[in-house]
């Protein structure tokens, strides 16, 4: 099998990623240490559900990849975008209302 520049940069890519990802979990830890209870350590926990779903798109993109099997890595793309979506829009929500909770106390 040869791998073409392409394949090589995507799969860097997703290791790149997958890296960030870990290390955005151990940071929402931190965070949640902060609000013990309540809705907002909730959604912080939903957060960390979204990064696993991520990673574990990220780790089947490299799989496949390998395996040059295209139709499942376009597949795992549009899966991608999709929870790429939902997660900004949750991150931009919870931010703010950790925020607005922060600065009321």
């Amino acid at each position: 099998m040869a791998y073409n520049l392409i394949t090589f940069i995507t799969i860097i890519s997703s290791f790149i990623g997958i890296l960030f990802f870990i290390y955005s979990y151990f940071v929402i830890n931190k965070i949640k240490a902060i609000f013990p209870s309540g809705n907002v350590r909730k959604k912080w926990n939903l957060i960390q559900i979204l990064i696993g779903i991520f990673l574990s798109g990220y780790i089947t993109n490299i799989i496949f990849n390998l395996i040059e099997n295209t139709e499942i890595v376009l597949i795992i793309t549009a899966a991608v975008y999709i929870f790429g979506g939902i997660f900004a829009f949750i991150v931009i929500n919870l931010s703010h209302k950790t925020y607005k909770l922060i600065v009321k106390d």
